[in-house]
């Protein structure tokens, strides 16, 4: 079989390239990432009289961001491409999504194209792979799934910093848990606690069916506005919904009288500028937001400041940078 990789930290090194090589497979890399090159690879594999070629791609995995580039190109597609490019991507084996939250209409979307439910996990440098949806079985979309065999977590409550089952920083020991950070023996010391627990700095809630659900980094994901507790990443899977919103980053900026306000920088979709332009209008105003948002997010999660972008700006990782973008907003 053969794996198709463009991703090359944990999720890329271990999952894409270390456990297929040791099973016995054949990785393809790419020099970079390329839409065009990617569906035109899986159209090679799989031609359209329902062959197979000796070099097929058998499992592709990526990161959110790939994934909705993929969506771009695919829409841009006549008709007859579109065809043979979403029966050529439903012919792998297995499609898989890390290093960030994968955002649920994405996930959808990607899913009714082509047949496909990305397989989410969870993991970070410190110990690999921690969290998981099943191969076999019911993958939640919104979700991390459950512990991988012998991954012990729990979660330490912020509001009582004991241990609890609501919403709280992520904590979790494994075989695979590193033991310290090279010559950092304080950083290391404030990493741990008791029992060997390495604090991840991801807060999460676990929902109905126990498969873990994580809300963004404490740090950066989690607003504070007017007494509510909010995820980042929660209102962005919303406003990724509009049809007129390509990209999304929300974040909680200063206010005097909530703490923080709810703000959304929106990278709008081409024919909705080209629209704009033809109307000689904005592509989105604030009220327009608002009106939208009213039936789909509690009235304290809906954006109270519009920033309309041509792009994020991006680390490595093809994540959304956002001490970059606050850095940009608030200095």
């Amino acid at each position: 079989m053969g794996s198709l990789t463009s991703d090359s930290h944990v999720h890329g090194l271990f999952n894409a390239l270390l456990a297929p090589l040791y099973a016995g497979s054949v990785v393809e890399f790419l020099p970079k990432f390329s839409v065009r090159g990617v569906w035109q690879r899986w159209r090679e594999s799989y031609p359209k009289d329902g062959s197979k070629t000796n070099n097929a791609i058998t499992l592709f995995t990526g990161v959110p961001t790939m994934y909705s580039r993929l969506l771009q190109g695919y829409d841009a597609m006549d008709s007859d491409m579109q065809v043979s490019s979403a029966f050529a991507a439903n012919k792998l084996r297995l499609m898989m999504c890390g290093s960030s939250a994968l955002p649920y209409p994405v996930l959808k979307r990607w899913e009714e194209v082509t047949g496909h439910r990305l397989l989410e996990r969870y993991g970070m440098t410190e110990f690999v792979m921690a969290l998981s949806n099943p191969l076999h079985g019911n993958r939640k979309g919104g979700t991390v799934g459950k512990p991988l065999p012998r991954v012990e977590v729990k979660i330490i409550a912020e509001e009582s910093g004991k241990d609890g089952a609501g919403i709280g920083e992520l904590c979790v020991r494994s075989p695979s848990l590193f033991k310290e950070y090279w010559k950092q023996p304080k950083v290391t010391e404030e990493s741990f606690i008791d029992g060997g627990f390495f604090k991840t700095g991801d807060t999460v809630t676990i929902d109905e069916d126990g498969y873990y659900v994580i809300l963004g980094r404490t740090n950066a994901d989690i607003m504070k506005v007017g007494g509510y507790k909010l995820s980042a990443l929660d209102i962005e899977s919303v406003l990724l919904e509009h049809p007129d919103i390509l990209e999304v980053c929300v974040l909680g900026l200063p206010d005097k009288d909530y703490g923080e306000i709810v703000c959304a920088i929106v990278v709008p979709q081409e024919q909705a500028k080209k629209r704009a332009e033809q109307e000689l209008k904005p592509v989105m105003t604030l009220e327009e937001l608002h009106s939208w948002s009213l039936e789909r997010l509690a009235p304290y999660k809906i954006p109270a400041k519009l920033i309309l972008w041509d792009s994020l700006p991006r680390n490595a990782m093809g994540k959304v940078n956002k001490k970059e973008v606050k850095k940009l907003l608030v200095g």
